[in-house]
């Protein structure tokens, strides 16, 4: 299929990536990501170092407004300097409530850059919107039970041990499990370069050795965890073939 083929090709980059990128860990919203690249894109033109280290205070002065404070966030995340670095970290561990997320992607992309400066090796910034742990992304899953019915308490067994079983192969990790109404929600944690294809269908297939209770396709994500409406609006829509198709963004 070609969303398989794409996905293949996005793990092959990967693969040849080593340990030279930086992930974001923490769960940043995708629109809040799209929008804070934008504006750095727009905002640092021929920004000084001087300049934000003389400005770099005004994070912490309650009467500079909020979109202020953003352009300045992303103007200083482009000075690879352990000043600038200091002040986004002190920023970050408290900052305006409406500047959470943005603090964070300041802060993790200024540390990117004055470690690929101090190191003298370009890194790559992953970001999702579910985020991830070390070396692995955080993604969210859907199972779908067969015939619509929702699964008997020995099923719901099996799920829990085959999957979990079949993410430890793969040095994966079960963070939730959820069994709803028709399907199965999990999150989860996968090395990056991971073929989530096989990782699933090989849990879906072994728990069907068991009755054959699960179909063979499923849901997954990494931008956000649906919610209910959302899964059913997914499955409504595509009910001859839900697959993965949403992949790690590269920014």
């Amino acid at each position: 299929m070609e969303n398989e083929n794409v996905y293949k090709k996005i793990q092959e980059f990967f693969g040849g990536l080593n340990d030279n990128f930086s992930l974001m860990e923490d769960p940043v919203d995708v629109a809040v990501q799209m929008k804070y690249f934008e504006t750095s894109g727009k905002a640092r033109g021929t920004v000084k170092e001087e300049d934000m280290l003389t400005r770099k205070d005004e994070l912490f002065d309650s009467e500079v407004s909020v979109e202020d404070k953003k352009t300045l966030m992303v103007q200083m995340a482009g000075i690879p300097n352990p000043e600038i670095y200091r002040a986004l970290e002190s920023y970050a561990k408290n900052p305006d409530i409406d500047l959470k997320d943005w603090s964070k992607l300041a802060l993790q992309e200024n540390r990117l850059l004055l470690e690929s400066h101090l190191l003298d090796s370009r890194q790559v910034f992953i970001s999702t919107g579910l985020g991830g742990k070390g070396h692995k992304l955080r993604y969210f899953v859907v199972l779908i039970n067969k015939n619509g019915d929702d699964l008997k308490p020995f099923q719901q067994k099996v799920v829990q041990d085959e999957m979990e079983y079949a993410l430890q192969k793969y040095d994966s990790e079960l963070e939730k499990l959820n069994f709803m109404h028709q399907y199965t929600t999990m999150r989860v944690v996968v090395p990056i370069s991971s073929d989530l294809t096989k990782l699933f269908r090989e849990g879906i297939g072994e728990c069907n050795q068991f009755g054959d209770f699960l179909s063979p396709d499923f849901i997954v994500t990494n931008m956000k965890e649906l919610n209910e409406e959302e899964i059913k609006e997914a499955l409504s829509s595509n009910k001859d073939a839900i697959t993965d198709d949403d992949f790690p963004s590269i920014d």
